[in-house]
């Protein structure tokens, strides 16, 4: 299983177009927005808006990491009958899922980093290294629900709809999640919406973090109240497939 993870996460990291989609949107829209606002501005509580929109992009970029190397990747696989294959591997059927998660996970690590160094040289801001450390290693273990929704994607969707469905989905929640605009100043509706959105409860850790704030448990029990049911959907569908021979 350990080989089968190095040679996935070897395969993400060694495709050009999925390093520029996956480092290319957050880095992008962190400098695009950062002028939207004075950069020193307070948004949550004490933190700066340069600070703000770093914490929310390094969401973004967690997300963008999970989905796309689980999603469209996953489904093309399975489509070309790469899955099937491995079936009369001695890999461990459970594994496949186990593997696909894994490495979502650890090339979401890398994009985080370097959306805090564009954060550090482009946005100037400035964290203690304890506090750079702490907040990395809180966004990375908080985008488990992203990466769990990616492998579903994979699995639920074909080859031809599952980058369209990707897509739609990083903006979606991206946007209503409170990523590119903090939700205080969203209507009533679109608030209540985004507290329903997990990417909404990552980023407030990570500005309750910042600002110093304990971390709420609620937020995690929603992440992860997510990644349990999305893991249970996965196991079903998975299951479903083995009992058919299709997986």
């Amino acid at each position: 299983m350990l080989a089968f993870t190095r040679f996935e996460v070897g395969r993400l990291l060694s495709s050009w177009k999925f390093l520029v989609i996956t480092v290319g949107f957050p880095v992008l829209f962190y400098m695009l927005f950062l002028r939207n606002r004075p950069a020193g501005e307070v948004i949550a509580h004490t933190v700066p808006w340069r600070t703000y929109l770093m914490v929310s992009m390094c969401s973004f970029g967690a997300l963008v990491a999970a989905l796309t190397a689980g999603g469209a990747r996953l489904s093309a696989e399975r489509s070309s009958g790469w899955a099937r294959q491995l079936r009369v591997t001695p890999i461990p059927a459970w594994s496949y899922v186990t593997t696909k998660v894994t490495a979502s996970m650890l090339v979401v690590l890398p994009v985080v980093v370097l959306v805090d160094l564009v954060g550090l040289g482009f946005g100037g801001v400035h964290l203690s290294p304890g506090r750079w450390v702490s907040l990395t290693l809180l966004v990375w273990a908080t985008a488990l629900p992203f990466a769990v929704l990616g492998v579903l994607i994979g699995f639920l969707a074909h080859a031809e709809t599952a980058f369209p469905i990707v897509t739609g989905l990083l903006f979606v929640l991206g946007y209503f999640g409170g990523l590119f605009n903090p939700v205080a100043g969203m209507p009533h509706a679109l608030q209540v919406m985004a507290h329903l959105l997990p990417n909404f409860h990552q980023a407030a850790l990570g500005f309750a973090l910042l600002d110093g704030r304990g971390l709420s448990p609620v937020h995690f029990l929603v992440l992860a109240g997510y990644a349990a049911v999305l893991g249970l959907a996965i196991l079903w569908k998975h299951r479903l497939e083995e009992a058919r021979g299709l997986a």
